[in-house]
This record gives C-alpha cells, sequence and structure tokens, in this order.
C-alpha cells in the first residue's frame, strides 16, 4: 500500500504544481483565471474565489509532502476538486462554455472532457485520503519501488494535464 499511496501523493501534487503555476505565472494568467472564474461561478465574487482556488492549489502539494499534513492535502484537493466539478458541471447545464484556465492560458473551452477529469482526480484525492487515513505506520520502501510509483504518477499526471488536448485528437475538437 506504501506505493500506492506514494503515487497517489505525487499524482495529486504534480497535478496541482501545474494548475497553480498556469494560473499564478503572471499578471495576464491570473486575470484570465479571474475571468473564467466569474464565468463559472457566477454570481459569486470571482476576485475572492480565485484568490482562494490558487491559495488552495498553492497549498496542496506541501501539504501531501509533508508526512503528517497528507490527509489534510488530500482534503484540501478534494474540496477543490468538488467545487471544480460542480462548476463545470453547472456551466455545462445553463450552456456557458467559458475558456479553461485550469492549466494556464487556453482558448479551448469547458466541456465534458473537463467534468470527467475532474471527477477522476477527485476520486484519486478521495482515495489517497482515505488511504492516508487507514495505513500503518511508516514502512520501509525500496528505491526501485519509489521510482516505479514516481514514473507511474508523472505519466498520470502529463495525460490528466493534456486530457482536453488527447480528447481532441479523437473528436477533431480544439
Amino acid at each position: 500500500m506504501g506505493y500506492l499511496l506514494v503515487a497517489l501523493r505525487l499524482l495529486t501534487g504534480i497535478v496541482f504544481v501545474v494548475s497553480a503555476a498556469g494560473k499564478l505565472r503572471g499578471r495576464d494568467a491570473y486575470a484570465r483565471f479571474r475571468a473564467a472564474t466569474a464565468g463559472l461561478a457566477p454570481g459569486l465574487p470571482s476576485g475572492p474565489l480565485a484568490a482562494a482556488v490558487a491559495g488552495g492549489e498553492v497549498a496542496v502539494a506541501p501539504l501531501l509532502a509533508w508526512g503528517p499534513a497528507v490527509p489534510l492535502g488530500f482534503g484540501v484537493a478534494c474540496v477543490l476538486l468538488a467545487g471544480f466539478t460542480v462548476g463545470i458541471a453547472f456551466a455545462l447545464r445553463r450552456g456557458a462554455r467559458p475558456s479553461c484556465q485550469c492549466f494556464g492560458a487556453s482558448s479551448v473551452p469547458i466541456g465534458p472532457v473537463d467534468l470527467a477529469r475532474d471527477l477522476l482526480l477527485l476520486a484519486v484525492a478521495a482515495s489517497g485520503g482515505l488511504l492516508s487515513l487507514t495505513a500503518g505506520g511508516p514502512e520501509a520502501l525500496a528505491a526501485p519501488g519509489l521510482a516505479v510509483a514516481a514514473l507511474a504518477a508523472a505519466s498520470a499526471a502529463l495525460l490528466v494535464v493534456h486530457a482536453a488536448e488527447i480528447a481532441g485528437l479523437f473528436t477533431g475538437s480544439p
């Protein structure tokens, strides 16, 4: 179970690092993210909501890296992902299709792929949280197993971050 927990921690952490970096890499990127937030959550103050989301995303990776805080890190990730999932679902239901600023600048509107991606990540984070709460004490993990867990997590993160582009290859959409 130790290797699985390592892989879940790394996958979740990498995705949130990439997401936060894409939103916070400059004023323009943050302004686009804030505008997209307004499109996903009309009626809510987009400035404070965007700041809370960005702050939460920045917090996830360090929490997942520090042993005693791992359950909290997965909990923060679950709250964020649940919010993203609900926001995207309601936007799609309203017929709104703001551009997805999930991982930085993009002109591609949100769609079902984004909803599926966030549901998958929510399942990953929830599984990691439950596993971190039920796992026994520290166990010795071998370097080769850790390398495999890290490679699997990095590969999965790459697929998650580029899910919309990958889906576009098969659907012909941007």
